[in-house]
């Protein structure tokens, strides 16, 4: 009699372990896997619930629109910001330090301001936070430099109107991992990128030896730094500027590749904080820019963006057009703050039954504003704007799908300030 208690506790415990078990699996196989989480590229996971930084993306290749030429005055221009609906930037190695701004209207220099307590020995890009402008004099074309230099200039000391100068604080650094400075054509402590994210500044190599570029970062305080060095990633080409727009959470990188001189974009997107290779990387190939020097590159609204060039042997210098809504677009998380994914959409626990998709409507949502449908590719393929409350009705939005072909797809709801994501299968 008591053996047989035994058996049956036994079995009963086992029993019911199993049931836990097999209810908890789906919590635990949404909590762990992990992958691509990009619709467009070619290794998609729709299992996904966070991007491990794997995507692969097929060869894109872009042709930007030409949108006006810079005036002779700033013919070998470099870095780019947008500020006053303006377009500022300016002259590299030997130039004067004076910050030219370009009506893009009518592509004429409208203002100049210098920076008196500056020296331009090779201006390579710029930046800016909310109160600061950075100027990064750390061009290192033979590898020899020890004065790398970032000037640092108060926004509220540049009128909207006039030509002015100015004074800047100074930052000087140092890699901590260059230990030789003798003159090479093949060393990787050239600098010509820098934005501004946080308390920090962070630093893109051009890298002449390897093709690659490293990423630095260094306080904005004004004095002398030991720049810290994060991570390397294979460019495959040399970096030459870079702008980050933190409300889209995502980076433009400009560079060309080495020897041939063929322009090309890295997308960064869908990262973590500040670890900014952690996310999506998407190369866009300009070769019908060819002999174009890339070198500047900044967000205007949104995912528009302009990209300059220098004179070159076949071009004058000249600005164009880029957006990156094509690429990007469909990972949108606009007006999120500190996350770099979309938040898990829920559907119902059949979400598609006689052609209808059922999804849930939970709190933190509050008012939606759209709704866009996504094949694999990233396509969107059907899109609704409306306003819907859950105080109005029923708790689930409800989609007619019978339009889509069977396969598996991508829902997005957008908010005001957030979207929800998630994948269906349509039977």
């Amino acid at each position: 009699m008591t053996v047989l208690n035994n058996v049956n506790y036994s079995f009963s415990f086992k029993s019911s372990l199993l049931l836990l078990l097999l209810f908890l699996l789906p919590y635990f196989s949404n909590a762990q896997i992990s992958g691509c989480t990009d619709p467009q590229s070619v290794n998609f996971n729709p299992q996904a619930a966070q991007n491990d930084g794997s995507c692969l993306y097929p060869v894109t290749v872009y042709d930007p629109p030409f949108a006006f030429e810079l005036p002779v005055a700033v013919r070998e221009t470099s870095g780019l910001f947008f500020m006053n609906n303006r377009l500022w930037t300016f002259n590299d190695s030997g130039g004067s330090a004076v910050l030219f701004a370009i009506d893009t209207a009518t592509a004429q220099v409208v203002q100049q301001i210098s920076i008196s307590n500056a020296s331009n020995i090779d201006w390579e890009d710029i930046t800016m936070d909310d109160t600061y402008i950075y100027i990064g004099d750390f061009g290192n074309n033979a590898g020899v430099r020890k004065d790398l230099t970032i000037y640092k200039v108060a926004k509220e000391d540049i009128p909207l109107a006039g030509n002015t100068s100015v004074i800047a604080e100074k930052l000087s650094f140092s890699y901590p991992d260059q230990l030789s400075f003798e003159k090479s054509k093949s060393h990787n402590f050239d600098c010509e990128a820098m934005i501004a994210a946080g308390n920090n500044l962070f630093l893109f190599s051009k890298n002449r030896g390897d093709s690659k570029t490293k990423l630095y970062s260094l306080p904005k305080s004004q004095g002398t730094h030991i720049a810290d060095l994060i991570e390397t990633f294979d460019t495959k080409g040399l970096i030459t500027g870079a702008d980050y727009n933190e409300d889209l959470n995502e980076i433009i990188l400009t560079g060309y590749t080495n020897n041939t001189y063929l322009p090309f974009l890295w997308l960064l997107f869908d990262f973590e904080d500040h670890d900014f290779f952690s996310g999506n990387k998407r190369r866009i190939d300009l070769i019908n820019l060819i002999t174009t020097q890339v070198e500047g590159i900044t967000y205007l609204n949104g995912r528009n963006a302009y990209i300059s060039a220098e004179r070159s042997q076949t071009f004058s210098a000249r600005v164009f057009s880029i957006s990156s809504a094509q690429w990007t677009d469909h990972l949108s998380n606009i007006g999120e703050q500190n996350e770099s994914q979309a938040r898990k959409l829920i559907l119902a626990d059949n979400p598609v039954q006689n052609n209808l998709l059922r999804v849930k409507h939970s709190k933190s949502m509050k008012e939606i504003v759209r709704l866009d449908i996504s094949d694999t590719s990233g396509k969107v393929i059907y899109t609704e704007a409306f306003s819907f409350r859950k105080s109005e009705g029923s708790e689930y939005i409800e989609i007619n799908t019978s339009n889509l072909k069977a396969g598996v797809y991508h829902v997005t709801l957008f908010t005001k300030r957030r979207h929800f994501s998630t994948t269906f299968i349509q039977p």
